[in-house]
């Protein structure tokens, strides 16, 4: 459906381009009517790595395959040029080794009875059999951070030790009993509007290139073009461990002021009252009941508007 509803969008802004005669910008020209088509597009470039590219399930049997080969590389060797042997991650070095790596590696490991790839052979079988490290939740930093692989292991070492506010703690987490993984979503430009860089022409004058801002289209685009996720899976799958490392990670999320998870007033009912900012209700709420009251008097008692529709159908 996404694919479908992708590929007329993007098809049909570009039967819309044309090259002008006196190309002085060196730029293609886009149809001035075809911006709301270009925004169009972006969005629909999101939605497509939201739902299907940096979808969970997606990105943790990468995850997994990953952790197998790595595991693996220094025990299966490769033939190259010459002679000489090449690892996984040296093979890349020499052409004739390269060629070797097909997807036929992941089937060698997986069938493989050698001792050294037990721990490998085991994470495949665990994708090949759908046992994935479960997802505890996604959250958001205030800002994106630019999270390099120590900043991922202190927070992994920071999931295992958050110390509840609630004090209940039965099951004892390990740092490697837990997996970050940071996924950045934007329009295709980081943080900045990709039409920005989009030269349009009208019809009245083909040959001239004019820029369009996003306050002469719409006010119902976004403010922020880029976002950044931040996801939290746990490797133990029983039912005790999950169910306290969802509390370990509603805990990290308040120690590392991070938002909210979804199910957080789910999963850890008795945590999230204790952080005030996630008690702020939303400007609707808050909207919604300043409008019952009126100069300190509840509109819907007295001679408010309740009162007066009981009144309009009484006999």
């Amino acid at each position: 459906m996404w694919l479908k509803s992708w590929r007329p969008i993007g098809r049909h802004a570009s039967e819309h381009c044309r090259v002008p005669e006196v190309n002085t910008h060196g730029a293609v020209l886009c149809d001035s009517q075809e911006v709301s088509n270009l925004y169009d597009m972006f969005h629909m470039r999101n939605c497509l790595h939201r739902r299907a590219y940096q979808h969970k399930v997606g990105n943790i049997i990468e995850t997994m395959i990953t952790e197998a080969f790595l595991k693996a590389d220094q025990h299966m060797k490769f033939e190259g040029s010459g002679g000489k042997m090449f690892t996984l991650s040296t093979a890349i070095d020499d052409m004739e080794a390269y060629t070797k790596l097909t997807d036929n590696v992941f089937e060698l490991i997986l069938n493989s009875s050698d001792p050294d790839l037990k721990d490998s052979r085991e994470i495949l079988r665990n994708v090949v059999c759908r046992r994935l490290y479960k997802c505890l939740g996604q959250t958001q930093a205030d800002k994106p951070r630019s999270a390099t692989q120590e900043d991922i292991l202190s927070w992994e070492a920071a999931l295992a030790h958050s110390i509840l506010q609630s004090g209940a703690q039965d099951v004892r987490l390990q740092p490697e009993d837990f997996l970050v993984s940071v996924i950045d979503m934007d329009y295709g430009m980081k943080d900045k509007n990709p039409v920005n860089n989009v030269h349009f022409y009208c019809k009245d004058d083909p040959d001239k290139a004019v820029q369009i801002r996003k306050n002469q289209v719409s006010k119902l685009l976004p403010e922020q073009f880029a976002e950044q996720l931040i996801r939290v899976y746990c490797k133990k799958t029983d039912e005790r461990s999950l169910e306290a490392a969802k509390k370990h990670f509603v805990q990290w999320c308040m120690d590392e002021n991070f938002s909210k998870p979804q199910d957080g007033d789910v999963i850890a009912p008795e945590l999230t009252p204790l952080k005030a900012s996630w008690a702020v209700k939303d400007e609707d709420e808050e909207e919604g009941e300043g409008k019952k009251k009126e100069g300190g008097r509840d509109l819907n008692h007295g001679n408010g508007p309740k009162k007066a529709r009981t009144q309009l159908f009484k006999r």
